[in-house]
């Protein structure tokens, strides 16, 4: 085919995709990424032909979308809370779940003015910290992660977004000793290895392992937070986590059995699912 239309690019990428049975909305998705258009925007340029250049690296987008990997590590763009993150296989891809997250911690602090300490563990592509900082820009947000790969992409994020945020490596509090804080939050790895075979193979293929599962059961860094959280949490601050759907029950029990723990509760994603956990600290007797 000769730099055909747009039109005829994804008719031909489609075709594509559903022989491998691909990802469906790959082909628009690679498109608007790499065009940076709006899908209105994409309808008004459907009849106008590709150049050869962007007709040659759209086949091999494509290619990529057909062998599995997700489109968010082909263009390396990944939109989380309003806006665009780069990502690549250093890191993991932004959730929705996560979004969520984001949102229970602003709606707890509404406040524009109150300059919080926050401390972002395992930050990945920063998306959290970064999101956070621009959120509430009187905060103070510190973000660590053990990988200084994906610190790396974490301060390309912030220097893009124009978000001052204090990155240190380290695993879980060792780049914070002596440190305290008003909001700890971490997205940690939560998958058990005996959930492996019911995950979709492109993550298992594409995403960082070591950010996606833990021992014992998923449960792993939680615990390591746990004993470690009187040390570095204010009086009256707040642990926030994401977990995963089945882990709600056994991480609220034990959490409510740590010194220095005030409350906790288990929230629900829209979906329905538990998914988030509150702790609130308190002094200890």
């Amino acid at each position: 085919m000769n730099n055909p239309t747009y039109f005829e690019a994804l008719k031909w990428a489609s075709l594509l995709i559903q022989e491998h049975h691909g990802d469906e909305n790959a082909p628009e998705l690679i498109m608007m990424d790499r065009m940076e258009w709006n899908r209105t925007e994409l309808l008004v340029h459907y009849r106008q032909q590709l150049r050869l250049d962007q007709w040659q690296q759209f086949q091999k987008d494509v290619q990529r979308a057909v062998n599995g990997e997700p489109v968010q590590y082909i263009t390396n763009k990944a939109n989380f809370y309003g806006r665009e993150f780069y990502v690549d296989s250093r890191v993991l891809i932004p959730r929705v779940e996560t979004e969520e997250l984001v949102e229970h911690i602003l709606n707890a602090h509404p406040q524009l003015n109150q300059p919080l300490r926050v401390l972002d563990i395992g930050t990945g592509s920063g998306n959290i910290a970064i999101t956070l900082k621009l959120e509430r820009p009187d905060w103070q947000v510190t973000a660590v992660d053990i990988a200084s790969e994906a610190l790396a992409v974490a301060q390309q994020n912030a220097h893009q977004q124009e978000a001052v945020v204090d990155f240190r490596q380290g695993s879980l509090f060792d780049a914070v000793k002596g440190e305290r804080f008003d909001i700890i939050v971490s997205n940690p790895p939560y998958i058990a290895e005996n959930e492996r075979d019911v995950m979709d193979q492109s993550v298992i293929e594409y995403e960082p392992d070591k950010a996606l599962f833990a021992p014992d059961d998923g449960l792993f860094w939680y615990k390591q937070i746990g004993r470690q959280l009187a040390n570095h949490l204010t009086n009256a601050g707040q642990l926030w986590c994401e977990f995963g759907y089945r882990q709600g029950a056994k991480l609220k029990q034990y959490f409510s059995e740590l010194p220095g723990v005030k409350d906790v509760d288990v929230l629900q994603d829209l979906s329905g699912h538990d998914r988030i956990l509150w702790v609130r600290g308190g002094s200890v007797i």
